[in-house]
Formats: C-alpha cells, sequence, structure tokens
C-alpha cells in the first residue's frame, strides 16, 4: 500500500483520502480506524479509594475475574467500571482479544511459546503472562505475519 501525506498550512482539520479499485476489509479496517483517532473516551480505574485516568499506551492486559474487568498498568491492577468488548472499542487495534476473559495491548507482546491443545502462552514486556485459545490462534499468527 503506498502511502502520501500532504501538508499545506491551507488546511484547517486533518483528513484522509482513501483510492481504491475496490473496497476491501483492509480498507474497511483502515477506513474505521481512521474515524476514531481522536474520538476515545478516556478510562477510568479504581484502585483502593482512587479513580485513576488510565493511559492506553501503558495498559499491558485486561482480564476479567468473578465477573469483574481488570486492567494491568504500570505494575498495578485496577478495576474497570466497562466490559472488555466496550474497552477493545475504545483502545482500539493495538489490543486483542486473547480469550473468553483477556485481552492483550499488542505493543507489549514479548513472546509466544507453544503449550498443549493447541494454546499458546503469551509473555508480555511488564512480565504479565496469558494464555491464548486456540480461536483467537489465527488472529495472532495474522498480526506477526506468519
Amino acid at each position: 500500500m503506498r502511502i502520501e501525506i500532504n501538508v499545506s498550512p491551507d488546511i484547517k482539520e486533518p483528513y484522509a483520502v482513501i483510492n481504491t479499485n475496490c473496497v476491501t476489509a483492509e480498507i474497511s479496517n483502515i477506513a474505521e480506524v481512521l474515524g476514531k483517532v481522536g474520538t476515545s473516551a478516556p478510562v477510568i480505574g479504581y484502585i483502593d479509594d482512587r479513580m485513576v485516568i488510565l493511559d492506553a499506551k501503558e495498559i499491558s492486559l485486561i482480564r476479567v475475574e468473578n465477573e469483574k474487568v481488570y486492567a494491568s498498568c504500570k505494575k498495578e491492577v485496577y478495576l474497570v467500571n466497562k466490559r472488555m468488548y466496550e474497552l477493545l472499542e475504545i483502545l482500539g487495534p493495538d489490543f486483542m482479544q486473547v480469550s473468553k476473559s483477556a485481552c492483550i495491548n499488542l505493543k507489549f507482546l514479548e513472546s509466544v511459546e507453544p503449550s498443549f491443545n493447541g494454546v499458546m502462552l503469551l509473555y508480555l514486556k511488564d512480565g504479565e503472562k496469558e494464555y491464548i485459545s486456540r480461536k483467537f490462534v489465527p488472529k495472532l499468527k495474522e498480526y506477526l505475519g506468519l
């Protein structure tokens, strides 16, 4: 894919134009991602009696335990009052669901280790570990270019 960026002082607000001969899934995904840029709501985490605004770039793992959603960020675990699918929408394409109860920030992915029954163990840069279920392995392989 070829990319052009034109800079002009006459342009008041950035906009994107996609030229293509047909709309593919890749083009649709790109348009969706571009449409969401700058529109994400903040993620609020709770720890003890504090409310903390979490930076999406620092969240490594989101996990559901006992019907509650937790976000791991900077060696702390915060309770988040949103459902996992809502967080995936807010946080964008850097986050991928890896099991029924977990999603990871792909920027934190350090290594992948095959495990039993087609399941893989993911190691994150901040020391967190999470299993990826067979259902989500093809998407991870696509991300890794395998």
